[in-house]
């Protein structure tokens, strides 16, 4: 049975869905499409969106955080609309520490804001006040400290603490599959949100980090990237081993949610600082882009999505690579660092890859201008990325607490404005 077609689809009228798949295949639509709260790199932290919501003045009940590990809240319908988004996420079941998605219960956050926790989280406070969460067997795997805002990881750094070497068929196997009951969650979740609403559905994949950051195969960022540059055999034998299940993953969630989805959020591992890439970009072209381009093949065989890969920080001498490796989109072009000039960016990159962010910078303009600054960046972004197509606004990275409520309102209000083609260069 085929799925539903949207009435202003079938009356040719631009929407949500129709006005990202033009922007990403770089048409310029109606306007640049906006995302806010499209994916856990694009989203509200819960306490910016308790301030939000009461700065409208609005009684929404308490908001759910989808995501423990960022502390991300997932919209109310309301908000969605009144921050003119177009992009909606294809949530997982189980986004942090195994945690599943429902049952949610209250709980009071750092600032003191009641907000609806899975109801499998259960944070074990020590003498110092800190909350930890820890597996099954008692292992730390995050904790927050008293009155904060996020969870940070809790893990050893040096090789010299853990001198654990993975095998690539052992973590191969140590990455798990979607189960069956959250295959069919999400087909229901994607077949509901294509026929019940007209947003763009980017699926929230998240099985394929090939990380520099985190836990990988048993190592901290500190030993992965002491392992690239002393054993890249034994390295490059690991991410072939992620890409390998990646793919394995990729085949059952098309399955399930392929024919509904735009585009899919592949990975959110960091490969750049401030200053510069992480590490040698030679070396990311040895020893990744094979590896990220089985999992990018295989999506562009077996759907129409779009390939997105978040990266913070410098990364412009890996952008060719990138594009190299199949990645369609690239989140969240941070603009604050090094040699990633908007100007440039578009001009070396542009009609090849699609910037999704940049649009605002979270790290200045937003937290600390009024609002009037606000609007004059969110114009001066739109009229450099949107020209051609290939630009979703979005803000680098994830709105925080501190973020005045006005701030937000105009970025969103002014990407609306100003994002209307024939983007107008004045």
């Amino acid at each position: 049975m085929g799925t539903k077609t949207p009435l202003s689809e079938r009356l040719g009228i631009v929407n949500s869905r129709e006005r990202v798949r033009k922007a990403i295949g770089f048409e310029e639509p109606d306007r640049v499409p906006i995302d806010v709260g499209g994916s856990v790199v694009t989203g509200i932290c819960v306490d910016a969106y308790v301030e939000l919501v009461k700065h409208l003045g609005w009684d929404l009940g308490p908001p759910i955080v989808y995501d423990p590990f960022g502390m991300m809240a997932r919209l109310a319908e309301p908000l969605r609309q009144r921050l003119h988004c177009d992009v909606i996420e294809l949530e997982n079941p189980s986004v942090a520490w195994d945690l599943e998605n429902k049952d949610f219960k209250p709980w009071k956050t750092g600032p003191g804001n009641t907000v609806l926790m899975p109801g499998g989280f259960h944070p074990v406070k020590d003498e110092k006040g800190y909350l930890y969460i820890r597996d099954p067997q008692g292992q730390a795997l995050a904790f927050m400290p008293l009155g904060g805002l996020y969870f940070d990881r809790a893990c050893v750094t040096t090789l010299s603490a853990t001198d654990k070497k993975m095998s690539p068929e052992e973590w191969e196997r140590s990455i798990p599959l979607y189960s069956d009951e959250h295959l069919r969650q999400m087909e229901e979740s994607s077949r509901q949100l294509h026929e019940n609403t007209e947003y763009s559905i980017q699926g929230g994949f998240l099985k394929a980090g090939l990380g520099s950051n985190g836990i990988f195969a048993g190592h901290t960022i500190t030993d992965w990237l002491c392992r690239l540059l002393t054993e890249p055999d034994y390295a490059f034998s690991i991410l072939q081993a992620t890409a390998k299940r990646a793919v394995e993953n990729l085949g059952i969630y098309l399955q399930a949610v392929g024919k509904y989805i735009d585009t899919i959020f592949m990975s959110g591992t960091d490969f750049g600082t401030q200053k510069g890439e992480l590490f040698n970009p030679q070396i990311f072209k040895e020893l990744y882009v094979s590896n990220i381009r089985l999992m990018t093949d295989y999506v562009h065989r077996h759907s129409n999505a779009k390939t997105m890969y978040h990266s913070c920080g410098s990364n412009v001498k890996l952008i060719d690579y990138f594009i190299e490796a199949g990645v369609d989109i690239l989140n969240p072009v941070q603009t604050t660092a090094a040699n990633m000039d908007p100007v440039e960016l578009k001009k070396r990159f542009g009609g090849r890859i699609v910037f999704w962010g940049g649009g605002v910078d979270t790290q200045t303009v937003l937290p600390f201008g009024t609002a009037d600054e606000v609007r004059q960046q969110v114009k001066q972004r739109v009229q450099v990325f949107g020209p051609g197509g290939g630009f979703v606004f979005a803000g680098i990275h994830d709105i925080q607490y501190g973020v005045p409520p006005e701030n937000i309102l105009a970025m969103a209000d002014a990407a609306a404005e100003f994002g209307r083609y024939p983007i107008r260069q004045n």
